[in-house]
């Protein structure tokens, strides 16, 4: 095979400096240009809107966001108080409650007490009236006794 002389061979465009460097110079200033111009006319201003439209959202969400939080936190504070009202209410009831429940307790217990005191007075008044018949019989079964007792002792019948 024959091989040409080096003046006349092929060389590979991106590695010819000296033909090929100005028309690549050129190209890359074209390319550079025109990419330029499509982005900054076309693409950016899009692209501005985009995150302007995002800010506008955030903004509108956070801004719900925090007069949701309040609402709930004024809901909150309702919720408390109403349940601290509860609370009292109750407590009130139950006083009530127990104050009548301690006065209907101290009226039935007076009311025993005094039916208890009538019974007594009724019972230590029988054991009075039994006392003192059993003390006047006294005298009597005394000197029968003591007849029975002389009797047997003298041998009488």
């Amino acid at each position: 095979m024959e091989t040409e002389p080096a003046e006349h061979a092929i060389r590979f465009a991106p590695f010819d400096q000296i033909d090929t460097f100005p028309s690549q110079i050129f190209w890359l200033v074209v390319t550079f240009g025109v990419l330029y111009f499509a982005s900054s006319n076309w693409l950016l201003p899009k692209i501005r809107k985009l995150l302007a439209d995002r800010d506008g959202v955030i903004a509108a969400d956070v801004a719900a966001a925090a007069a949701a939080s309040a609402k709930a936190d004024a809901a909150v504070q309702e919720l408390e108080a109403n349940i601290a009202s509860a609370r009292a209410r109750a407590r009130d009831t139950a006083a009530k409650a127990r104050a009548e429940a301690d006065a209907k307790v101290a009226a039935e217990t007076a009311r025993q007490e005094a039916e208890l005191n009538t019974r007594l007075g009724a019972s230590e008044k029988r054991i009075g009236e039994v006392r003192t018949a059993a003390m006047a019989n006294v005298a009597t079964i005394s000197k029968s006794v003591a007849d029975a007792m002389v009797a047997k002792l003298m041998g009488k019948a």
